[in-house]
Formats: structure tokens, C-alpha cells, sequence
């Protein structure tokens, strides 16, 4: 009998690998779902590589933020019913990615608040980088820690026109540090993500 790891792996092969005509109603159903193994393999396949300093990184694409917040509302006792309120709750967030990075910081750092890192789109050698808008950044102090006690890492969070990045010559997701130097780069190819 196969396990539910290798079962969940099946449904989310079967149910994204010939997506249907209708993503939001796929969106519903995942959302919905009672299956924890289904929806921890359907967010993995969403996280990015992360080396160096960098602790995770992960995108959100329109199909995952449907999926993440018809299963937050489904939590606090906000039931999502149907396609058209799914769309209205993701009207905010029409055409947009989000990129989420957590870079860990130097044990001995003396920051008092989030460092200036800044999270962009590169497009290519010869153009201009996307800017995210709005773009955050949260100081994240170790567990048990009170506030004001030394960082452990930033989490930078950004959106980007899904229109621009699928544009760019050769997109990549940048993370620069508070001296503008590059600590972490990946390249980007949004065909691979639902």
C-alpha cells in the first residue's frame, strides 16, 4: 500500500500537470483540501534555491496566493464558496508575483531596525531592474527573543508586474545587501509556475 507522501505526490502531478480550464476553481479544491501532504507538496514546489546567507526564498504566483488564501480564510472561519469570491478577494493582487526572501544576518550584527536590503528584478545586462511595489522589510528576531535584541535575519517581501518579468530578456531575482553588494541571485523562468 503506498504511503500518503507518494500518494500526495501522485494527486499533485495528476491535478497540475494537465491544468484544467478553470484555475480558480483548482484553487478552490486545493485550498479546500483536508490533505496537509498535498498542499506542503503543492508550497514546495514554489520554494527557490537558497545558498549563502540566505535562509529561504520562495514566489508567490496568482494560483498559489488563490490557494493560500482561500485555506487562511477557510482557518479563521471565513469560508470561500465559489469562484466569483475567490476573485474578488484576489482582485488586489491581479497580474502581480510575489518574491519572499529571508536573509540571515551576522550573529554579532548591532542593527536597531531592518537593514536597508533591497529585493529586485534583474531584466538583463543592458536594462533597468524591476522594482518591487510595495516592498517590505521585517527585522525577524530569534524565537523567545524580545524586541530590540539582536536580528537574526530580514525577510524581504515584494511584488512584481507578472507582464514585466515575463518580458525581460533574462530575468532574476536580486538580493543586495545594506553596501549595494549582490549576496544572492537566481534566475527566474515564470512558465515553470502555475
Amino acid at each position: 500500500m503506498p504511503s500518503n507522501a507518494i500518494r500526495a505526490a501522485v494527486l499533485v502531478l495528476i491535478a497540475f500537470a494537465i491544468p484544467s480550464q478553470d484555475p480558480l476553481r483548482d484553487a478552490l479544491t486545493l485550498g479546500h483540501s483536508k490533505d496537509q501532504s498535498l498542499v506542503d507538496s503543492f508550497n514546495h514546489g514554489y520554494q527557490l534555491t537558497a545558498s549563502g546567507t540566505i535562509g529561504r526564498a520562495e514566489i508567490v504566483t496568482e494560483f498559489r496566493r488563490a490557494v493560500i488564501l482561500v485555506r487562511e480564510r477557510e482557518s479563521l472561519g471565513d469560508y470561500i464558496p465559489d469562484a466569483h469570491a475567490l476573485t474578488t478577494a484576489l482582485a488586489p493582487f491581479a497580474g502581480l508575483i510575489t518574491v519572499i526572501v529571508e536573509a540571515r544576518l551576522n550573529p554579532l550584527n548591532t542593527y536597531t531596525k531592518a537593514p536597508p536590503y533591497e529585493l529586485y528584478v534583474s531584466t538583463g545586462p543592458t536594462t533597468k531592474p524591476i522594482a518591487g511595489k510595495p516592498f517590505t522589510r521585517e527585522a525577524i528576531y530569534p524565537i523567545g527573543a524580545r524586541a530590540g535584541s539582536g536580528m537574526a535575519a530580514v525577510r524581504l517581501t515584494a511584488s512584481f508586474p507578472r507582464a514585466d518579468i515575463e518580458a525581460a530578456a533574462q530575468p532574476a531575482i536580486v538580493v543586495a545587501d545594506d553596501r549595494a553588494d549582490v549576496i544572492w541571485q537566481q534566475r527566474i523562468d515564470l512558465s515553470r509556475y502555475r
